[in-house]
């Protein structure tokens, strides 16, 4: 009886085998893409893990059932559905959707497609990221993104830039927070980060995007996701190469020859030309050097990199290597970074995935010494300051160092002397993701942000500046090591569902806890052995005889942030969605009563588009209405434990000793924002010809941190104290928009463009109406970064007198800083954006970025140094050729018998045009590339950066991330050509 049952069994296994069998069939097929084989399109059978890819002929082959559903999928293309019927051969053709680039957006703690998303969120993707020949991300996000404000802040290789969301909200710390893979990184430090691992940066700007950041997100999130493989994909490797050339614009200013200059110290009677004669004057000027020529150079980029990509039926995988070399504009001003990024997702069951994500760099820089200061040994003051009738070296060869010898002070202190920084950074996450009962979802990470500094500094005793500087003027050496680790972990338990196929919904809990731990140790040792310059073996032991005690320092800092918070969604029929969030953070820099923050934020959305009444229209291909209105904190910008007294050490006579540095803050609170946003978004015309977003946003910050500062009587003279004070807004309109003029079978040409308008007022500050801040006043009713000077009013042409206005707007020829007003604009722009056009032509393509800022005046320091009859003794502009020398002179240089101060003609309108990125390249067509067989792709480009820049201000730089410029690192022009092969 039981072996009877038994071969019933297998006849019965046998024949659902066979039946199943005799409905598995291989479908096959060719995808082309406007009349061409579309190569690499993944192939699906939705609900299963089957999948394959279309080969260089856009051939595809798969086995599915007949009613299974094929989905064919491409980046840049709308997704197909179709069912599998009868025919064994599918052939589909792929449409280009510009939407798609859109498709799925990175928001808090998750991805969602663009649809679905109720917040302000900007997307960069990897095309406008990779192979930009800059060594700190946050430059290429410029003019990339409406409502982002990106001014670079230095040329020098490595050096980070200014970053704000929709204006500056705060006194404290402005910066947006930065998220890699789901890691707060620290901001300005991202010259250890290759940007072309980076799949998309997402921008986000609103209260329904960042609440769920809660206090680190008042100024904005960047969240950066870095490319991963995908599954069932073969490995694909790229190998990419860059060679440029990196060049010192062309400055809008001209300094004086030899000739000039001692003929103008001799009318002046100030500097070498003083007293002398004609012949005199002859003689010297046989000397002619250009100092910019000296310190300037030619620098050469490199970079190689090889990546690899790809995926099973279970994993997927990510990794790539990177070497980057760039050569500043100066001698000793370099960067070499090595990197390596690997990433992992592991599905060890079908409900539960596992995955890493690694960052490793290792970033070598050569820095020059003072940059962004009046300072003469800052080569690029010196450059132009330096006297043209100096020599660089002596008869013998040496320098022709010596006191008042500016430019060979600073030549030879910038080839001999060193100045350097090593860094390492890691930044590391892990998770696991878990979904069971059907509709839940567990997931839990843990995530690193390590960075160590060692910077060394090393002045040879035998310099000019090593023999004059620090104690015993015998060279010094100085060493500063930095560590910080910040830690980060996230749990969370999310619910999801959809009910009749209308109503979704979304719950769910998370709880985070943020650790970020600092230490420091310095040290500077003097008398220094010639033989061992820029090593500590250099120093010579410190005693009370030789009076060589070294100098030392260092700190440590603990801080950290424990949060939870939870989100619901709900979404209706793909027509209506509304998002609620709630978050509490706990901070250790406030006292116990005041440490927890409670931020929330509730965001909607309507997609019109969807709605019947749009049916049949042919205007609008896409359109949806968002709003939202939340709250968020801030703490950046002040100290840890502001609840204690802290203590330093001192000197009494003689001795060490403790003494208060700092009172106990406890009624001190978290800094409050809240922000509104409408927002509208939509595409016209078929294939989405027109497409485009606008937001108008308006956001307040109320509760400021304002550093107070204390008074005589509190035994802390000169110390501040932090204060809750007054409010500020940001009001203001994003607009983005990209227009396809031609689209067809072998052409693309799009024009786009970004916008954002953002004023910024002082609406309050408490207890005082104004206070000064640098060369700005903080002032209700003005912008933040109001620029407050005396006002100049010109020359008089009887006299060469200098003349001003007084506070009713008289001119007078007294000069009082009382007479100082907020006239003369802001540093912070109204008005930035950028804009270009993409041109494609078969494999030729073109396409190009101009950047802008516009409203925006910047202190022009220089012009007080190169311009100012005082400081006849370095060089002057040609501009003091014009100098008021007999009345009747109509002239904006008054006589130099007159002090120069320092005033509103120092302050220069910084509006800008710049032609930011232009890039030619060319891509080997499919047919081509399937005859050579053993590559892939092919690309070849050429490329330029900081080409031409329009501007009226005579500064190096109209773009800096301060108010005043200083003779900063000029931002270079640079040329690259660049090599992109897959295989």
């Amino acid at each position: 009886m039981r072996s009877k049952f038994k071969w019933i069994y297998v006849l019965l296994t046998a024949f659902i085998f066979q039946f199943s069998f005799a409905q598995e069939k291989t479908i096959s097929g060719t995808i082309t893409e406007a009349g061409l084989p579309l190569p690499g399109v993944t192939v699906l059978v939705k609900g299963t893990t089957r999948g394959t890819q279309s080969d260089f002929d856009g051939k595809y082959s798969i086995k599915a059932n007949q009613g299974e559903i094929l989905e064919f999928s491409y980046v840049g293309m709308k997704k197909q559905s179709l069912t599998v019927g009868a025919s064994n051969t599918v052939n589909v053709a792929m449409e280009e959707d510009a939407l798609s680039l859109d498709e799925v957006v990175v928001s808090s703690y998750a991805t969602e497609s663009k649809q679905k998303v109720v917040g302000a969120i900007s997307v960069v993707k990897a095309g406008t990221i990779e192979n930009r020949a800059f060594t700190s991300f946050d430059q290429i996000l410029q003019g990339q993104a409406a409502g982002v404000t990106v001014a670079s802040g230095s040329g020098q290789p490595g050096a980070s830039s200014k970053v704000r969301i929709r204006g500056t909200s705060t006194f404290g710390g402005a910066d947006p927070l930065y998220l890699l893979d789901g890691v707060p990184i620290t901001s300005g430090d991202f010259a250890a980060l290759n940007a072309n691992d980076f799949e998309s940066v997402s921008v986000l700007k609103d209260a329904a995007a960042t609440s769920l950041y809660g206090s680190r997100s008042s100024n904005g999130v960047i969240v950066i996701t870095s490319k991963k493989g995908k599954y069932n994909e073969k490995a694909q490797f790229t190998y990419r190469s860059q060679f440029g050339i990196t060049e010192i614009g062309d400055p809008n200013f001209e300094m004086m020859n030899s000739e000039q200059l001692l003929n103008f110290q001799r009318l002046v009677n100030n500097g070498r030309g003083a007293g002398l004669t004609d012949a005199q004057i002859a003689e010297l000027s046989q000397t002619n050097t250009n100092w910019s020529d000296v310190f300037f150079r030619t620098g050469v980029t490199k970079s190689h990199e090889l990546s690899v990509r790809g995926g099973g039926e279970k994993v997927r995988y990510f990794t790539s290597l990177n070497y980057f070399d760039q050569e500043g504009v100066a001698e000793r001003s370099d960067l070499k970074r090595f990197t390596l990024r690997t990433n992992m997702d592991l599905k060890a069951t079908d409900k539960t995935t596992l995955g890493y994500n690694i960052s490793l760099g290792y970033t070598k820089q050569n820095l020059i010494d003072s940059e962004n200061a009046v300072a003469l040994q800052n080569p690029y003051a010196a450059a132009y300051l330096g006297s043209p009738y100096d020599s660089v070296f002596n008869e013998d060869g040496t320098y022709n160092v010596g006191p008042g010898l500016i430019g060979p002070n600073a030549y030879e202190n910038l080839l001999e002397n060193k100045r350097n920084n090593d860094q390492v950074k890691i930044v590391g996450s892990i998770f696991g993701e878990t979904k069971f009962a059907k509709y839940f979802t567990a997931r839990v990470d843990f995530g690193v942000d390590f960075t160590n500094d060692f910077f060394t500094r090393g002045q040879d005793p035998n310099t000019f500046y090593g023999s004059t500087v620090g104690i015993g003027q015998a060279g010094l050496y100085q060493q500063t090591n930095l560590y910080r680790g910040r830690f980060n972990t996230t749990s969370r338990l999310v619910y999801n569902r959809t009910f009749n196929e209308k109503h979704d919904f979304e719950l769910g809990a998370y709880m985070e806890y943020f650790k970020d731990h600092f230490r420091s140790g310095t040290f500077t040792g003097y008398g220094i052995n010639p033989s061992l310059v820029g090593y500590p073996a250099g120093i010579t032991p410190g005693s009370a005889e030789n009076g060589l005690i070294p100098a030392v320092g260092g700190g440590v800092v603990n801080s950290g942030i424990f949060s939870y918070f939870g989100i619901a969604k709900y979404g209706y029929d793909d027509r209506f969605k509304v998002d609620l969030s709630i978050r509490r953070d706990a901070s250790n820099r406030f006292a116990e009563a005041n440490k927890w923050g409670t931020f929330w934020a509730v965001g909607a959305n309507w997609n019109v588009i969807n709605e019947k009444f749009m049916e049949g229209n042919k205007l609008f291909k896409d359109l949806k209405l968002r709003a939202s209105y939340g709250a968020s904190g801030n703490q950046e910008g002040i100290g840890d434990f502001q609840q204690y007294a802290t203590w330093g050490t001192t000197q009494y006579g003689g001795a060490q000793g403790i003494v208060q540095t700092s009172s106990p803050n406890p009624n001190l609170q978290w800094e409050e924002g809240t922000k509104a946003n409408i927002g509208l978004d939509f595409a016209l015309f078929n294939n989405s010809r027109i497409v485009g977003t606008v937001e108008f946003y308006r956001n307040i910050t109320n509760k400021l941190l304002i550093e107070q500062q204390l008074p005589a009587e509190s035994g802390l003279p000169g110390r501040v104290l932090d204060v809750n004070a007054g409010s500020m807004s940001n009001t203001g309109i994003d607009f983005s928009i990209e227009a396809f003029l031609i689209k067809n079978k072998n052409t693309s040409f799009s024009l786009y463009g970004n916008f954002n308008y953002n004023k910024n007022n002082i609406e309050d500050l408490g207890q005082v109406t104004e206070f000064v801040q640098g060369t700005a006043i903080v002032r209700e009713g003005l912008p933040f970064g109001s620029h407050f000077a005396v006002g100049w009013a010109g020359v008089n042409p009887a006299n060469g007198q200098p003349l001003y206005y007084d506070l009713e707007g008289n001119v007078t020829n007294q000069f009082s800083q009382a007479n100082s007003t907020a006239n003369w604009g802001t540093y912070e722009p109204f008005y930035s954006g950028g804009f270009g056009h993409r041109f494609s032509y078969k494999g030729f393509d073109c396409s190009t970025l101009f950047t802008f800022a516009a409203q925006y005046d910047r202190y022009n320091n220089q012009t007080f140094f190169g311009e100012n009859p005082n400081f006849a003794q370095y060089n002057q502009s040609t501009v003091m050729l014009t100098m008021w020398q007999n009345p009747g002179d109509i002239t904006e240089v008054q006589s130099f018998e007159f002090n120069r101060e320092f005033s509103s003609k120092d302050i220069e309108d910084a509006s800008y045009v710049r032609l930011r990125n232009i890039e030619i390249g060319y891509t080997l067509s499919p047919k081509v590339i399937d005859q050579i067989k053993f590559i892939d792709g092919f690309r070849v480009y050429l490329q330029g950066q900081n080409m031409f820049t329009w501007t009226k201000f005579t500064g190096f730089d109209p773009e800096d991330d301060d108010n005043i410029a200083q003779y900063e690192y000029p931002t270079p022009r640079i040329f690259t050509f660049g090599v992109d092969v897959k295989f």
